[in-house]
């Protein structure tokens, strides 16, 4: 992920640098999970980064570019309820925080001209890589009797490529304006359809005690704890592994500002 945010950012100053129109584009995104995806994990909450470098002459309607996003789809803080026998229950704080890192090249082609409309509708899509990062942290109980973790966190990374369809408009109040300036603002509005391959991530959506996990396609997430009365090493499960493809509905919303003649 660090060699395409590099490639991103350079790819990204020399569009600006070299082209005669360039958009900087950011926005907020809504991922909403799909299919297996939606009954394991929670709204995926993004910002978004990019550029489009605009054709000219009879391709000025067509614009190809890069952008990045992070966002996060669970940060919560439980008391699990952790049994080291029968009769002796622990609880235990956990932390669970999940978030996601994704870089796409995009092409967006305009069915209207920007500079004569004030809505103007387009299609894109994109292709890229989609990163899905959990961290558990778990903290000592209050309970010096009690069992204590001997992993104070785990972790699951899993990355995919993916790609993404849809359809969105601009909305372009300059067109009122007499003056055309430098580095006007557009806002943009869009949904699209995410697709991609197979991903672990651990299911955050239904948070439980040990006892009440369940299997249901999962596998369980183990930790290793100590009991501090007898020093017996043994493990706890403190969440449930899942493997999907990826399936997204994006719903995006932010700005576009059009720089001409930038050299």
């Amino acid at each position: 992920m660090k060699i395409i945010s590099i490639l991103f950012i350079s790819c990204l100053l020399n569009f600006s640098a070299n082209s005669q129109s360039f958009k900087l584009i950011g926005d907020y995104s809504l991922g909403i999970p799909q299919q297996q995806m939606a009954k394991n994990i929670q709204a995926i909450h993004s910002f978004h980064i990019g550029g489009l470098y605009s054709f000219p002459g009879h391709l000025k309607n067509l614009s190809v570019g890069l952008e990045l996003g992070c966002g996060i789809y669970a940060y919560e803080k439980i008391d699990q309820t952790f049994y080291f026998d029968a009769n002796t229950p622990t609880v235990v704080p956990v932390n669970y925080s999940s978030s996601v890192f994704n870089a796409n090249l995009q092409a967006r082609y305009q069915f209207l001209d920007e500079n004569r409309s004030l809505i103007v509708p387009y299609i894109n899509a994109k292709a890229g890589s989609y990163n899905f990062n959990s961290n558990i942290s778990i903290e000592d109980p209050d309970d010096p009797d009690g069992c204590h973790p001997l992993d104070k966190k785990r972790l699951i990374n899993d990355n995919t490529l993916y790609w993404g369809a849809g359809a969105g408009f601009l909305i372009n109040p300059s067109i009122f304006s007499k003056h055309k300036k430098n580095g006007q603002v557009m806002f943009d509005i869009s949904i699209n359809t995410i697709r991609g391959g197979d991903l672990d991530y651990i299911n955050t959506k239904h948070l439980k005690d040990e006892q009440d996990f369940t299997q249901e396609g999962g596998k369980p997430m183990l930790v290793k704890f100590i009991n501090v009365s007898t020093q017996d090493i043994h493990e706890h499960k403190v969440a449930q592994v899942y493997n999907s493809n990826l399936n997204i509905l994006e719903i995006k919303a932010g700005v576009v500002v059009k720089f001409k003649n930038w050299r």
